[in-house]
């Protein structure tokens, strides 16, 4: 009694301080006096029918499965203590570090978030691009310095969530509100629709990869020597900052801050925006995501064309990943770049999208009687965002001139 009596107050406070169980269901076991009085009276109600109809218990429909999360305390509590050294090292960042430690900070930050937009989700996941070894060797290095786990699980799950968004399926669903897919789903048992699907993704061609498979066979000593031990022992031995500095700006406070950038991607980018590619998903455009995390947060345009490299319509506009792609094209180290043509997007938007599109749906058109395709064809601002085509038309013009000269 004293058990049930204590689920009822925690689960009751719950409901009072967040309107509905937000964060997770609280999950004790399956002994009955754990269960609320309703389910309980329900399977009582359930029995008595049985016998009541002559069977024997059992013999009816069993009540539907109904998923309980599972909280894992050494997560949850690993990841509030990972958090609070976070907001001390940004102290330390912002009142004793030395401006060389500052700087190395946001190198080491900015280069491990760039390794998981471009390689681990645009290379790996979604095989967008084609690059040289030395680029993949590189990308690997640097997520693994992110610490987001080894590249095959994150390919994995990335995968998972793609093909079965924002379902039970789905390892971060936003479904379930902004902190569950935020990082929530980190700090629960996986549910077992999670599992099940998780183990069909199909990953030879990851499996076939030497750089991602080295990697998974001996994360956990990358992660010890790469994402912790260097970044603090560099300005230690360079010039002259403390390992309490390092330990606690340059790996607690850099990680902390790329991991919850990178979270956005499936919390915020899930919820709070506008859906002029499709509708019917839970994925929008989100330009404050966008901003803060290197081009990821146009998620409405990259789950209706996951395999456009850009990962945006707007290649250049808030998407600095594209941008150092295309660089590495001009360099000569990627090719084979993967993109959505202006015809495609535009038969997305005008058969799924919102109605918020700023040239295919405008409100304006609709209300003026206009055919999209053929009343904006003098928009020349909207023209020159589609500046990769006008460059791949260029490039092609001056291709036929070499050949005819």
């Amino acid at each position: 009694m004293r058990y049930r009596l204590i689920y009822t107050l925690l689960a009751t406070a719950q409901e009072l301080l967040f309107g509905k169980k937000l964060f997770f269901d609280w999950q004790f076991g399956d002994n009955w006096a754990l269960k609320s009085m309703d389910i309980l009276d329900r399977d009582l109600a359930a029995a008595e029918n049985d016998r009541k109809d002559g069977g024997s218990p059992g013999t009816k429909d069993q009540p539907e499965y109904v998923y309980r999360r599972q909280i894992v305390w050494f997560n949850t509590i690993g990841f509030l203590v990972l958090h609070l050294g976070a907001l001390y090292g940004m102290y330390l960042f912002l009142t004793s570090s030395m401006v060389l430690t500052m700087l190395w900070t946001m190198l080491v930050a900015g280069a491990s978030a760039f390794s998981v937009t471009m390689g681990a989700h645009r290379l790996y996941t979604h095989r967008t691009f084609k690059c040289n070894d030395w680029v993949k060797a590189l990308l690997v290095f640097g997520q693994t310095v992110a610490g987001q786990n080894c590249l095959y699980v994150w390919i994995r799950d990335h995968r998972q969530h793609h093909k079965y968004s924002d379902t039970v399926a789905d390892p971060h669903n936003a479904s379930r509100g902004f902190f569950f897919s935020h990082i929530g789903w980190l700090m629960v048992r996986k549910h077992p629709e999670v599992i099940e699907k998780g183990k069909k993704i199909d990953m030879t061609d990851i499996e076939m990869d030497p750089y991602a498979m080295f990697q998974k066979k001996y994360y956990k000593i990358l992660f010890t020597i790469l994402a912790m031990l260097m970044p603090m022992v560099v300005p230690f031995v360079f010039w002259g900052e403390t390992l309490w500095n390092g330990f606690f700006v340059c790996f607690l406070f850099r990680l902390m801050t790329v991991l919850n950038l990178t979270w956005l991607v499936n919390s915020a980018a899930h919820l709070y925006g506008n859906k002029p590619f499709t509708n019917d998903i839970m994925p929008v455009e989100n330009v404050y995501v966008s901003m803060f995390g290197l081009g990821e947060g146009w998620h409405n345009y990259h789950h209706s064309f996951p395999w456009d490299y850009r990962a945006a319509e707007f290649g250049q506009y808030f998407n600095l990943t594209t941008m150092l792609i295309d660089f590495f094209e001009e360099m000569g180290w990627v090719w084979d770049k993967k993109y959505a043509t202006p015809a495609m997007v535009r038969s997305r938007v005008t058969k799924r999208g919102d109605g918020t599109h700023c040239k295919y749906a405008r409100p304006q058109l609709k209300e003026a009687g206009a055919e999209s395709s053929e009343a904006v064809e003098d928009d020349e601002t909207y023209e020159e965002l589609f500046w990769l085509e006008e460059r791949s038309a260029k490039t092609a013009e001056l291709v036929d001139e070499a050949q005819k000269g």
